[in-house]
């Protein structure tokens, strides 16, 4: 992981920074939904679980049509758009506590929004490396992502803890 080629790819370094950065993002968001929908809005666990039912949602009814859309368009601007939609989205739920006007309508579309760009994302990005980096260096690429998603699994919820 230390050494490498893939540490003198500019191309390579965006992507890996982006999915780091994303990849906490969405730690964090996995657990501080439900827990403002608990402690905020005061969540039944019907609700709750509707809540991670949303979240979930886009995977199995547009897991397919993502796979068509992204094999006919370039990865990378849709790998962007679709964590901007997620941050606007995410960002959208502090923006209605501090107005007063959070719902858990909001947390459900919210979570519908997130959890479609996250497919959109992740389809695009499995495609999008090999792509981006030679054969040879695929199992340093595919190293350095999947430590960063380690790390981001491990420290996007205890960050996501430290909000509250």
């Amino acid at each position: 992981m230390l050494g490498g080629r893939l540490w003198r790819d500019g191309e390579f370094l965006k992507l890996w920074a982006g999915q780091g950065i994303s990849e906490i993002g969405s730690q964090v968001s996995l657990l501080a939904l439900p827990t403002v929908a608990i402690l905020v809005l005061g969540a039944t666990p019907f609700q709750v679980g509707l809540l991670a039912a949303c979240e979930n949602l886009a995977f199995p009814l547009l897991g397919l049509i993502a796979g068509v859309y992204v094999d006919r368009l370039r990865r990378r601007p849709i790998m962007i758009a679709r964590d901007i939609g997620r941050l606007l989205a995410l960002a959208s739920v502090p923006i209605a506590f501090a107005l007063n006007v959070l719902s858990m309508q909001q947390l459900y579309a919210v979570a519908l929004i997130t959890g479609v760009g996250t497919v959109f994302f992740d389809v695009a990005y499995q495609s999008y490396l090999p792509a981006l980096i030679p054969r040879t260096d695929f199992i340093e690429g595919n190293t350095k992502l999947q430590v960063t998603s380690s790390v981001a699994q491990m420290a996007g919820p205890a960050r996501a803890s430290g909000f509250f």
